[in-house]
């Protein structure tokens, strides 16, 4: 149920020093940063999409990620993939001078997977088994979650893998933001193997944990579950093992499928990274990866912003070796999520973008393109808001996109 982190391919550099890992517009051949968001012309009707590429070239768009939550189109039926449609896409974008971050659309599995397998749903702590109709609803020891993820990685890699038009791979999308731990009996069985793995006999065990104290002892590693709703403290030990444990899960996802890319093909490999986020352990993560991309969501309202934006940037840049990396998302505006959601004041998405060059960014992109009409971010913002060009969004987007154009000398420094 373990498996090890992958070995590092000769292209990429170690970490002593001795072979600079490459930078992003190295990897990607930009000669200014890139800029652009997710994008998801799926939603959208024909006429609305040839608008879209008139409005990208109008904003300086030249790299958008495309298919992050795009499974249940890509394979709508178990074992039965329709790719036509992302290929034309693709190909059309190419035409239109944008690259594409094509995402192995594992990020949220479609509806067939919790009907037809409901055991590849999680498991909350209190043994509840969360449902279907919203994102990341799956299972990360899940065998048949695990086996489908790495069959349609397979497919799309095999498909586009040499498309002119995909420059990179991104695997997943924002690992553990919903589901870091599941606490299910496949999580459980799991772990018991993780942990015979990590201290080999249950007396081990005991002795790490201090199982003596409130007669917590084992005489078997078969005894031992996930620390699941208790009736009051955790044992810390337990506890961070079992952290361990679900970032190994996760991890364990995101290179399995950068197995199979690289298979295939010759493309970079990111995912995105949030920040410090304390379920993973995102240096482990940045071994996997060729591109180290981060999605960023600084409160516009919070007056300690500034340095959330900095930090997040030199955090990135040390995971990179020291080398740039990408902003992946940020949001022209204001989010949909929070309990009062500020919206940018004006300037302050120029500022930001050219803070995270500053900073080392190779890319600044956002989340989204187009701004939803539909769905549980109806009322995040977007690159082209509901109002279209109207909106004050629109003017600081093509200001921004102008702005970035210019700074093609600093790439890389």
């Amino acid at each position: 149920m373990t498996s090890s982190v992958p070995s590092v391919p000769t292209s990429r550099p170690a970490l002593d020093g001795g072979v600079r890992r490459p930078a992003p517009h190295e990897l990607l051949g930009l000669t200014s940063p890139a800029y652009g968001g997710d994008y998801n012309p799926e939603q959208w009707d024909e006429a609305t999409f040839a608008e879209d590429l008139e409005l990208m070239a109008e904003a300086g768009v030249n790299l958008v990620s495309l298919g992050i939550f795009s499974w249940a189109r890509l394979e709508p039926r178990e074992g039965s993939y329709e790719l036509d449609w992302l290929v034309e896409i693709v190909g059309r974008l190419h035409d239109a001078g944008i690259a594409v971050d094509l995402a192995t659309a594992t990020a949220s599995p479609p509806a067939w997977m919790a009907t037809d397998h409901p055991e590849s749903l999680p498991m909350s702590a209190d043994g509840v088994r969360l449902g279907l109709g919203s994102r990341q609803q799956y299972c990360p020891s899940s065998t048949v979650y695990r086996e489908r993820s790495a069959a349609l990685a397979e497919v799309l890699a095999e498909r586009l893998g040499d498309h002119p038009g995909v420059v990179m791979w991104h695997i997943g999308n924002e690992y553990g933001c919903h589901t870091a731990e599941c606490f299910c009996p496949a999580c459980a069985r799991a772990f018991r193997a993780w942990l015979t793995d990590r201290y080999g006999d249950v007396e081990r065990l005991n002795a790490a944990w201090g199982t003596d104290f409130w007669s917590q002892r084992y005489t078997s590693l078969e005894q031992v579950c996930p620390p699941a709703a208790m009736p009051t403290f955790h044992n810390p030990a337990q506890l961070l093992d079992w952290r361990r444990f679900s970032d190994h899960q996760l991890r364990s996802l995101i290179e399995a499928e950068a197995r199979i890319l690289r298979a295939h093909s010759s493309l970079p490999v990111t995912t995105n990274f949030m920040g410090d986020f304390p379920a993973t352990d995102y240096w482990r993560w940045a071994e996997s990866l060729d591109i180290i991309s981060d999605d960023s969501y600084p409160n516009p309202a919070d007056a300690a912003a500034a340095h959330e934006v900095a930090w997040a940037g030199d955090l990135m840049r040390g995971l990179a070796d020291g080398r740039p990396w990408i902003l992946m998302e940020q949001a022209p505006g204001a989010v949909q999520w929070r309990r009062r959601n500020s919206p940018k004041r004006p300037g302050q998405f120029l500022l930001w973008s050219l803070a995270r060059v500053a900073h080392g960014a190779d890319g600044v992109l956002q989340f989204q393109w187009r701004q939803s009409r539909q769905g549980a971010e109806t009322f995040h913002s977007g690159m082209v808001p509901h109002a279209g060009r109207a909106g004050r969004t629109w003017d600081e987007v093509v200001a921004t996109g102008r702005a970035l154009k210019r700074l093609g000398p600093v790439l890389g420094e």
